[in-house]
């Protein structure tokens, strides 16, 4: 893990996300790359009064000033933290957001993008999404999405991968217990029987047999519930997880019409951040 990709709004949501990558590419020793994306105003042919012409021009010059003058936030934010140290570089992009900050991943060779989010209700999520839910879902690498109200200390000390069962399952696990390793953690690997059904049990016990051996210690459970997303946050704030992680499949729309993705309705909902890992 050397180069983490941290795509900011220059929010106080985005800020805050800052420190899960300041931390982690501290324990890594990586590198930080920030990127702030602003789209620039088409004005095409359109004949303007000179002072609107002019402040349509003046627009890349404004996304240049404001992303400047957050880097001294960022600055001293690594500097509260005594990660000062750490080594980071800012990009300035134009275009389509969610486009740019893939794009960018995969030309510096990203092993982790971290970014904030602050979460969307109702029809929004499954019409319009998010930046985060959309990076989450199509990212080549793993993506960590902070929730705007959540603390770091610096330390994992409990993870859960929430589990389908599924032969690509066993790989995320390994991956999630090499990346996140040196934290030391306990890894819960949760899965929600909605069924109450004693087939649901008997998975968990043949899926445990199908991971083995791992560099963390694994435990493995069955939450019973009517919904979801109420059995996973419960567990979450039982078992005091520091990071939830989920495998997330890119999606078609009328899947995502009638059945968003979990991962995104996880990175919406939960006070937890959440760990997209793609296989």
């Amino acid at each position: 893990m050397k180069k983490i990709l941290f795509p900011t709004d220059l929010s106080d949501a985005a800020n805050h996300a800052f420190i899960y990558a300041l931390q982690l590419a501290d324990k890594w020793n990586a590198s930080i790359t920030t990127i702030h994306v602003y789209q620039e105003m088409q004005i095409g042919d359109i004949h303007l009064p000179g002072s609107l012409y002019n402040f349509y021009q003046s627009m890349d010059l404004y996304s240049f000033e404001n992303y400047r003058d957050s880097i001294p936030v960022l600055v001293e934010l690594a500097r509260a933290k005594g990660l000062e140290h750490v080594e980071v570089r800012h990009m300035l992009e134009q275009g389509e957001v969610v486009e740019s900050i893939l794009e960018a991943a995969q030309k510096e060779g990203t092993d982790l993008i971290v970014m904030g989010t602050t979460g969307a209700r109702g029809l929004k999520e499954i019409f319009l999404g998010s930046v985060a839910g959309e990076v989450l879902e199509n990212a080549s690498c793993p993506v960590l999405a902070v929730p705007a109200k959540t603390e770091f200390d610096g330390k994992i000390d409990n993870i859960a991968y929430a589990t389908s069962y599924k032969d690509e399952d066993v790989e995320a696990i390994k991956r999630l217990a090499g990346l996140l390793g040196s934290f030391h953690p306990q890894l819960h690997c949760v899965n929600v029987d909605l069924a109450h059904t004693e087939e649901i049990t008997q998975q968990m016990d043949q899926f445990q047999d199908k991971v083995g051996a791992t560099e963390v210690p694994i435990s493995y459970k069955v939450l019973e519930g009517t919904d979801m997303k109420k059995a996973l946050t419960d567990f979450l704030e039982a078992e005091k997880v520091d990071i939830i992680a989920m495998l997330t499949r890119k999606r078609s729309f009328v899947q995502e019409l009638f059945n968003y993705s979990k991962t995104k309705m996880m990175a919406y909902h939960a006070n937890t951040p959440v760990l997209a890992l793609h296989i």
